[in-house]
């Protein structure tokens, strides 16, 4: 199977092509306000280095966010074209989420993201599941949420953040959506309940 890896979300553009366990390319490349003139031409760059064209690609992998309002919206724009042309299934991936398959033998993850004021976290546990999903809130709240655990927590932040993407796709493999399905998820005001 050929896959297509895709995050724009941050002002890290990746873009990484893999077939089944292996990768066969990966072009990285931090750039302010300027993915949208890369992630095309990055794509075709990869292909063509492994003779093929997009009608090769299988599964298409696109970070959905939470990110920035234009990268997420580039990164999630293409992998919809990519998946709808070609008639393939897109497997939308948390930009939290992304990172915690790089480590295993953990209790929980908790993957982070900070702003000015606040926190966009995602709590996961031993498999991986979802116990909070993609929460933007106080550090309060925070504190609140990550009392409830014990055991060994893997805590994961802009800093230390490494991907697996090996991992990531063998989690993601039986899962996609039609390409119609797929939705940015853009950072968001935190509602007036939980500023109470």
């Amino acid at each position: 199977m050929i896959s297509l890896f895709l995050d724009t979300s941050t002002k890290k553009l990746v873009v990484i092509l893999i077939k089944d366990n292996e990768i066969l390319s990966k072009k990285e490349l931090e750039s302010i306000n300027d993915h949208a003139s890369h992630l095309v031409p990055f794509i075709d760059e990869i292909l063509k280095e492994n003779n093929m064209t997009t009608k090769d690609i299988n599964k298409v992998f696109v970070v959905n966010g939470p990110g920035s309002f234009t990268g997420t919206r580039i990164g999630v724009t293409v992998g919809k074209t990519l998946a709808y042309t070609n008639d393939i299934l897109v497997v939308p991936v948390s930009s939290l989420k992304q990172y915690i398959f790089s480590s295993n033998g953990y209790d929980y993850y908790v993957s982070t993201i900070k702003d000015k004021n606040n926190l966009y976290y995602g709590i996961y546990d031993s498999d991986y599941n979802d116990i909070v999903v993609d929460k933007y809130s106080t550090k309060d709240i925070y504190e609140k949420d990550i009392s409830k655990l014990s055991g060994n927590i893997l805590y994961i932040t802009e800093d230390n953040q490494e991907l697996d993407v090996i991992e990531l796709i063998d989690y993601y493999k039986d899962k996609g959506i039609n390409a119609h399905e797929l939705k940015p998820n853009y950072l968001k005001k935190i509602d007036a309940e939980e500023k109470l």
